[in-house]
């Protein structure tokens, strides 16, 4: 396993997830990855389960970027900084996916990047944390997405009700092609359903 300060996210929610999608075709896309533990346990998940998919990793790598306040009143962009302790983001991430031979990391703004055309089973979103940002990165999952694939965001029901209240908007928005959503701890899962027929 990676070192354990390097998931946040307690990837492990992910994985008995995505261990139900792997006869989804598709890749999988993660938006925000910090410290790289949890891509790291994607990518070696999937090279022993699946080894013909592949993880798209997103990241800027400026961990000023995101100024998103907590209900504490502290910017994400302190947590990092604080957690960094100096270090470059980019150089951690590296140093911690370090061998992973199916992970394809792009470095940019999520609202501004390409992502490579093709499907998806599983996204993961736990970037920037402002409402156009959480929009921005569901879109790119979404429409990639496949019958059955999952979408999960992080910081559900949490510290960040900006990101709770965007998710719901976009549930509502896209309740007739969602065929069921269930919460884990601070993660969220949308299930994309089948399309609809007239």
């Amino acid at each position: 396993p990676p070192p354990a300060w390097s998931d946040w996210s307690q990837y492990e929610h992910l994985l008995q997830v995505l261990a139900t999608r792997l006869d989804v075709p598709g890749d999988v896309l993660e938006i925000g990855v910090f410290l790289g533990g949890g891509t790291f346990k994607l990518c070696r998940y999937l090279e022993h389960h699946a080894p013909e998919k592949r993880v798209y990793a997103v990241d800027i790598f400026d961990p000023s970027f995101d100024m998103t306040p907590c209900t504490a009143g502290v910017a994400m962009a302190r947590l990092y900084r604080d957690a960094l302790q100096g270090r470059s983001q980019r150089d951690v991430y590296r140093e911690v996916t370090a061998g992973c031979r199916n992970l394809t990391t792009i470095e940019g703004d999520s609202a501004q990047i390409s992502i490579p055309d093709g499907t998806l089973c599983f996204g993961f979103v736990d970037g920037h944390h402002a409402p156009l940002y959480v929009r921005n990165d569901f879109d790119l999952i979404w429409r990639r997405l496949s019958v059955r694939g999952v979408v999960c965001f992080h910081d559900y029901g949490f510290d960040l009700p900006q990101v709770t209240t965007e998710i719901h908007r976009i549930i509502g928005e896209h309740a007739d092609e969602i065929s069921r959503t269930w919460v884990d701890g601070t993660m969220i899962f949308l299930e994309r359903a089948p399309a609809q027929r007239n």
